[in-house]
């Protein structure tokens, strides 16, 4: 099992695409975790004298991206925003791997009765557009990062437990179950110890792209006013108080963590589809 992994791990770096995006994603990473260590600023601190200020092309060094209508430091909110963004991720990544691997491992492995109450709730949650369905529970919830967390892990804990399913029921057929069974293994043993570490590459390539899916709906749930306090240093609120600017000229104070949800929502998905393709038996054939 290690080798073969190590093996799709080569695949994984033979890919100069997704290869180059995970650098990208580890820069961002670094950059927001150093966000207190290398912020020129307070990202919260005001200077109504100093209002949308143009940066460095206008030869502001004090302000290298400008600063916003209340004379933030637009490089700080992007910085500590970063921050905010991957946390939520993680937060996300891992509710949504515990639950979802859980209700999912569950749902296969018993099957009957387990199986229809857990799945035909999963439905349920799924018939809801995601974006309206975490809108409306952060909404409900109130402001606040943990709200934002919950709202957004709600909507992903059935898509990862459909994934874990259907992997689980590949799995279960395979000879190697029966023969533990048949050597007396309980269920909980052949569960942690045969079925979880063969699923686990469909569940790793699934949260890699859950990562990007979370730090844009964090971006959505801020930039709509919901979830996210308003003076958090948080991207998408960036991108909903610079959209007043934008047409008067003060282009930056949009543009800058608009480019910053680029650059990591396609990093993440680039190392997503990266580990998809090396990881996916379907694929190689």
């Amino acid at each position: 099992m290690q080798n073969e992994f190590l093996q799709r791990l080569s695949i994984f770096k033979k890919n100069r695409l997704a290869m180059a995006a995970f650098f990208v994603a580890v820069l961002l990473i670094i950059l927001s975790v150093a966000a207190p260590l290398i912020s020129p600023y307070d990202p919260i601190e005001t200077d109504l004298l100093n209002k949308l200020k143009p940066g460095f092309w206008a030869g502001n060094w004090d302000n290298l991206l400008g600063t916003d209508n209340l004379g933030r430091d637009v490089l700080s909110r992007i910085l500590y925003g970063g921050a905010i963004s991957l946390r939520v991720g993680y937060m996300v990544i891992a509710v949504t791997a515990i639950f979802g691997t859980l209700l999912g491992l569950v749902s296969a492995y018993y099957g009957g009765l387990a199986d229809i109450i857990i799945m035909r709730f999963m439905d349920v949650l799924l018939s809801f557009p995601p974006l309206l369905l975490a809108l409306a529970i952060a909404a409900s919830l109130g402001a606040g990062l943990e709200n934002a967390m919950f709202a957004i892990s709600l909507v992903y804990i059935p898509q990862m437990a459909r994934v874990v399913r259907g992997s689980v029921l590949k799995v279960k057929t395979n000879s190697f179950i029966e023969a533990s069974k048949a050597l007396g293994s309980g269920n909980i043993w052949i569960m942690v110890r045969h079925i979880l570490p063969n699923i686990f590459p469909a569940a790793l390539v699934f949260l890699t792209l859950l990562l990007a899916d979370a730090i844009l709906y964090t971006a959505s749930l801020g930039f709509l006013g919901v979830g996210i306090k308003p003076s958090t240093p948080e991207w998408g609120a960036m991108l909903s108080t610079g959209k007043e600017y934008l047409l008067m000229g003060q282009w930056w104070v949009t543009v800058f963590p608009g480019l910053m949800i680029v650059f990591a929502v396609l990093s993440f998905n680039l190392v997503g589809d990266g580990l998809r393709e090396a990881f996916d038996s379907k694929l190689k054939r």
